[in-house]
């Protein structure tokens, strides 16, 4: 049997490779619980660095320590529990819409992999590509999240697609509160609303 390092590298492997049967394998591997999460807060804290990155490489943006410390390490915090809440949502959509009760610890496993291409978030170092790359990797997240609600349920259809998008406009909205012109609190695209925050003239600094 692989240690369990090993077995998270091989599903993320899987993953890389767009085999998506790996979801299937995630559900009934209660091992993979603890790997999930840690790849999901992973994924999270890796899209706040490409933020992070992004605003360092930008000339006169300001406190670059002050926005590590938001964007990065209470992002990643704040995400994490949003992200949550998403999962809760999944939950309750399904619930009511179709009287479908979603085990959650396989919605936990299958949806803590999903958030693998958060890794994309990195990207956002590049110049004028930073909030493009951003974005791509939000919607690569919300995809792959689609696909582990469709296996952990066995099917597909528009009320899990709904309960999906619910779920990410949940997080969405959550971090898009956090992120303003002094607290840049949200991770990756969302430092740039901030920055639209202070310039629209409700507040002014950064850092």
């Amino acid at each position: 049997m692989p240690s369990p390092l090993n077995a998270t590298i091989g599903h993320l492997r899987r993953l890389a490779t767009l085999d998506l049967d790996v979801f299937d394998d995630l559900r009934f591997d209660a091992s993979a619980t603890a790997p999930a999460i840690v790849v999901a807060v992973t994924g999270m804290a890796l899209l706040g660095l490409g933020g992070w990155l992004w605003w360092v490489t930008t000339p006169g943006l300001g406190d670059t320590a002050s926005v590590f410390l938001k964007t990065v390490i209470l992002g990643t915090i704040f995400g994490a529990g949003a992200w949550l809440a998403w999962l809760l949502v999944i939950y309750a959509v399904l619930r009511q819409l179709s009287r479908i009760t979603v085990p959650m610890e396989q919605l936990l496993r299958t949806a803590g992999f999903a958030a693998a291409p958060l890794v994309l978030g990195l990207g956002m170092v590049v110049p004028s590509i930073s909030f493009g790359v951003g974005l791509v990797a939000l919607a690569a997240w919300v995809a792959t999240t689609h696909v582990a609600v469709e296996r952990t349920v066995g099917r597909g259809g528009g009320d899990v697609l709904a309960a999906n998008l619910a779920g990410f406009a949940v997080w969405a909205i959550v971090m898009s509160l956090l992120a303003t012109g002094s607290n840049q609190i949200g991770p990756g695209p969302f430092l740039a609303e901030s920055i639209w925050d202070a310039i629209s003239g409700r507040t002014v600094t950064f850092g």
